[in-house]
């Protein structure tokens, strides 16, 4: 079998494991496969195409390389022409050698510098042997979430500072609950907890679970006859954090023994941290007791970011993830994408792929559409009655106000974001949206729509029952209605 074959049935092998969707997204026709030796060569569009495969392919190379060349091959990848030319010089100092290979060596022989084969890198710019010596070193394990990666604002200050004290200052409040919406950093933070107790110089002992997992191991210890060793284990330590402990709602038994560890482990001097997606005052359906003692420590809530924390959290995640956004894309992410860090990602997620299905940058025309699409397919399910009726509770306005004539500040306002929400959260058209709000014309809804983006980008106010009011924070009133709706 020479080469040529060796690939299409790779080829084959890669459409039956990623499927042929995911196939021809990121391995179709613009993308290039070449076999030289153990090396497999792959050359992409983009540089961006280039990082994406790379973070995301290289082991489904290798597995599928393995499985059709009986062993695994080495990945390597390249943008556009580079491959071309990687190729041709991986080839020609593999004849000047006799056909061996040293594994040492990676596109070139000793004698070459890539500054032979390819234009030197623009200034700031890291070259691309360099980041191939990098790739092929072992990769330094780093923590998934540290303090230093969570990105601080408006609506997680408090629980963030929190958290830095419960390590800070062992059992000083303790228990320490911290609660919200799912998607707003409370495992981030019970990370970061921990890794920081196991990076301090008291040599901490320290556990971090979720509630599920201290179920299982409890209801595993009872099933062995291991409790003892157990509650050695847990109640012996100096932080513990769970994740997610409205979990345990109807398990009594291992509320009961949660609650006990609570005590030891404080009776100790030692500290708790636990998450919820609900206040203590809910948990008391899970367990009073656990309840009680959460009442007797610390309990902050932490709050779906606004327009400032989404924007630090764009940056900070297209930087960790390597991929090139202008301000203008970056600042129609945070201000297009209201909701949950998981969607900011998602929303960067959607971005890089559509940009590799166009083998096009990301610009700020193909970001708008992209989106638009990505909003609208994530969106809560709600009518224009039900904005009409959460809108109305939160400014406490008659709806029969909001479909009248009148304009004045008090009126409009509302009018305005409950067309401007309408927009985002259903698929209604403009002429239905205006007809909907006393039978405005589908200008006055762009009006309104224009309006809005522009006070959430510059963290305007209006008018909320008599008071000022951030329209980040009218917007996720509503939003918490249509949720409980």
């Amino acid at each position: 079998m020479d080469d040529s074959d060796r690939l299409s049935a790779l080829r084959l092998e890669l459409r039956r494991s990623l499927g042929n969707e995911r196939y021809d997204l990121w391995l179709g026709p613009q993308t290039t496969l070449t076999l030289d030796g153990g090396v497999l060569l792959v050359g992409c569009a983009s540089q961006a195409e280039v990082q994406w495969l790379r973070r995301n392919l290289q082991a489904t190379l290798a597995e599928c390389g393995a499985a059709i060349f009986g062993a695994s091959p080495t990945v390597e990848f390249a943008a556009s022409g580079r491959a071309t030319e990687a190729a041709q010089v991986v080839g020609a100092a593999t004849s000047q050698r006799g056909g061996r290979r040293s594994p040492k060596k990676r596109y070139c022989d000793a004698q070459l510098t890539f500054a032979e084969i390819a234009p030197s890198p623009a200034p700031g710019k890291p070259s691309v042997d360099k980041a191939l010596n990098e790739d092929s070193a072992p990769a330094k394990k780093r923590p998934r979430w540290t303090f230093e990666d969570f990105v601080v604002g408006d609506s997680n200050r408090l629980p963030a500072d929190a958290a830095r004290s419960a390590i800070q200052q062992l059992g000083r409040f303790s228990p320490l609950l911290i609660y919200g919406p799912s998607g707003t950093g409370k495992t981030h933070l019970m990370s970061a907890v921990a890794f920081m107790g196991r990076a301090s110089r008291q040599r901490l002992r320290v556990m971090q679970l979720t509630a599920e997992q201290f179920t299982s191991q409890f209801l595993e210890a009872l099933e062995k006859r291991s409790l003892p060793s157990l509650r050695q284990k847990t109640r012996s330590l100096d932080l513990l954090a769970i994740d997610d402990v409205q979990f345990l709602g109807n398990k009594r038994a291992t509320v009961e023994e949660l609650v006990y560890t609570i005590d030891a482990v404080q009776a100790r001097g030692g500290q708790v941290v636990l998450s919820s997606d609900r206040p203590a005052s809910e948990l008391q359906s899970v367990s009073a007791e656990l309840a009680t003692r959460i009442s007797a420590g610390l309990a902050v809530a932490i709050d779906p970011p606004d327009y400032a924390t989404r924007l630090g959290i764009v940056r900070a995640m297209t930087a960790r993830m390597d991929v090139a956004m202008g301000d203008d894309v970056i600042e129609l992410i945070a201000q297009q994408v209201v909701g949950s860090g998981r969607m900011l990602s998602g929303a960067i997620n959607r971005l890089v792929a559509a940009s590799m299905a166009a083998r096009k940058p990301i610009t700020f025309d193909l970001a708008g559409g992209a989106i638009a699409d990505f909003c609208r397919q994530h969106a809560p399910q709600v009518r224009l009655a039900d904005i009409q009726r959460a809108v109305c509770e939160v400014f406490g306005v008659e709806a029969t106000s909001l479909k009248s004539a009148r304009k004045c500040r008090s009126v409009a306002e509302p009018r305005m974001l409950a067309m401007w929400l309408a927009r985002r959260y259903t698929r209604a058209a403009l002429s239905e949206i205006g007809d909907f709000f006393g039978r405005r014309s589908h200008s006055t809804v762009v009006s309104a729509q224009r309006k809005f983006d522009g006070l959430i980008a510059q963290r305007g106010e209006i008018v909320v029952g008599d008071q000022p009011c951030q329209v980040e924070e009218a917007v996720r009133r509503i939003e918490a209605k249509l949720r409980t709706a």
